[in-house]
């Protein structure tokens, strides 16, 4: 479930800030929070709690969660080749 999410993150087709949210709340949860999904439960954290006055934009933000979808997808890719 989590690759079918980040795949979606990473395309486009989902909202980052949705997306990781999901990741965080109801995959990472069931998980107990495995290091492979920790980037994106970062930035489910930093896009939920995302203010104004923090001095970074939500464009930004959305950009470093597909960059971490894309990172979690390249790292399952990675395992499949060993």
């Amino acid at each position: 479930m989590a690759y079918w999410i980040a795949g979606q993150i990473a395309d486009g087709s989902l909202d980052p800030a949705a997306g990781t949210h999901l990741i965080w709340a109801d995959i990472a949860y069931d998980l107990g929070y495995p290091e492979e999904l920790e980037p994106l439960v970062h930035c489910a954290h930093n896009l939920d709690g995302w203010e104004e006055s923090r001095g970074v934009s939500v464009e930004e933000l959305n950009g470093e969660a597909v960059e971490a979808a894309k990172q979690f997808l390249r790292g399952h890719l990675n395992w499949f080749d060993h």
